[in-house]
């Protein structure tokens, strides 16, 4: 049932429950340890008004009630009785007539116990009577009983007094601290308010706003700066996903306005079949680049899906690699570019297509920006726990201003060049994608008119 009310309210509820809890208990030793402590001080009491009243009694014959109270002082507070060893009353002092006989205790002290116990006399007077023997000074036989008492009255109405008080503030302190926690916990719940109230008040245009809370780093504090460092990830996600679309639909709308432009051409007026010919020549040649820049966007949709994850096999990276180099055999002995392999045994787990892919647009760009004349070297090497592969090329290099964002989507540090030869500046973001999806890391570096090195490092085992 708690459950459907405000956490707030269920805070200061378990609070005030746990502050109950802690003042009963503190009351309820409270109460005790002083009951104790003052009925062991009246009995104490008691005992030191028996001993004078003894110091006085001469055990050959017990004194009179004049004896009894000179020993007292007159205290009509107390009440005495002697009796003799038979248990019958020789004296009596006080309102002792008004206390009925214990035989029990007489017989206990007749035998030399003593005892204290708690009666209530004829008048409603809750007195406290001790009971002991009177013995004789040379062989210590007994040869009376001695009981004194003492109104405990006035004790006991302290006590009850005190059971009345706490029974009143214990409760008081109680709504009190827990009013007083509910007030608290406004200011201290107020980042949790403030993180619902921006969260309903935001809609897909306001990712920019933040919390900014200025408050100390406890639990909450911690919360308020999470939900702004979330707040930043989601706002940078679709700021990203709205650069993606409009740099997607940019490249995607070249191809087809020069399709557009060659069917218009075309059509403008009669034409022979040669022409004919030709304007499809030049329509199929912007279709392959439409369907390779489609095929490049649905490959980076996929790996964006949380769903496409990697399918995971052996295979050593060595026969792949070795695989995918005579794939490139022909173009590069045209363009005068020389291929090497640096390999070495490297098992690992892993999407072995998703690796392909990833060499082959790591070699297409290698290639793409190595000169005639140029090297290309592709290898690998197994670590302890890493492999490690790299890709480098005798190329123009890239500017070090440009290498921070070489894995950006649609990003081409030389955009002339990458358009002429039909880049659109996904290759390395699909790169880095598969290497994160097998938790991994890419890097690249880069001397203009040295070369380019691309360095990944994947753990042998996922």
């Amino acid at each position: 049932m708690t459950r459907r009310l405000p956490f707030r309210v269920r805070l200061t509820i378990w609070y005030g429950v746990l502050f109950a809890v802690l003042l009963v208990l503190l009351g309820v030793l409270l109460y005790v340890g002083l009951r104790w402590r003052l009925y062991s001080a009246f009995d104490d009491q008691l005992q030191g008004q028996a001993n004078l009243i003894l110091s006085t009694i001469d055990p050959a014959g017990i004194v009179g009630a004049d004896d009894a109270g000179v020993a007292m002082g007159n205290d009509e507070e107390y009440v005495v009785r002697l009796l003799d060893e038979r248990g019958e009353a020789v004296t009596e002092w006080g309102s002792a007539a008004n206390i009925a006989q214990d035989r029990r205790s007489v017989e206990g002290a007749l035998t030399g116990d003593s005892g204290y116990r708690s009666i209530v006399d004829r008048d409603g007077e809750r007195l406290r009577i001790l009971t002991m023997p009177i013995r004789a000074d040379e062989d210590g036989h007994i040869v009376g009983v001695l009981q004194v008492g003492l109104d405990r009255g006035d004790l006991d109405e302290t006590l009850d007094q005190v059971a009345f008080g706490l029974l009143i503030l214990v409760p008081l302190a109680v709504l009190i601290s827990a009013g007083g926690g509910y007030v608290l916990s406004g200011p201290a719940l107020r980042p949790v308010a403030d993180i619902t109230d921006l969260a309903n008040s935001m809609g897909e245009r306001d990712l920019h706003q933040r919390l900014n809370y200025r408050g100390p780093s406890d639990e909450l504090g911690k919360l308020a700066s999470t939900f702004d460092a979330m707040l930043a990830r989601i706002e940078t996600a679709f700021q990203r996903q709205r650069k993606f679309t409009g740099d997607a639909a940019h490249e995607l709308r070249t191809p087809l306005s020069l399709m557009r432009s060659q069917v218009d051409i075309a059509l403008s007026r009669p034409r022979s079949t040669d022409d004919y010919r030709h304007a499809l020549e030049g329509l199929d040649a912007d279709l392959q680049r439409l369907t390779s820049l489609t095929d490049t966007l649905l490959s980076i949709a996929r790996l964006d899906s949380p769903e496409m994850t990697p399918e995971w096999a052996s295979f050593d990276l060595a026969d792949t690699i070795s695989s995918v180099l005579p794939l490139y055999q022909v173009s590069t002995e045209s363009a005068g570019i020389v291929v090497t392999g640096d390999t070495r045994p490297s098992p690992v787990v892993g999407d072995e297509d998703m690796m392909i892919q990833v060499l082959v647009n790591l070699l297409d760009n290698a290639f793409a920006h190595t000169p005639s004349g140029g090297q290309v070297t592709v290898g690998c090497a197994s670590g302890d726990q890493t492999i490690h592969i790299w890709v480098t090329d005798t190329g123009a290099g890239i500017p070090a201003g440009d290498q921070a964002r070489v894995f950006d989507r649609f990003y081409r540090p030389d955009s002339g060049r990458s358009r002429t030869r039909g880049g659109a500046g996904l290759g390395l973001a699909i790169c880095k994608a598969i290497v994160e999806a097998h938790h991994g890391t890419i890097a690249l570096t880069s001397t203009v008119g040295a070369g380019t090195i691309v360095d990944i490092h994947l753990p042998r085992r996922p």
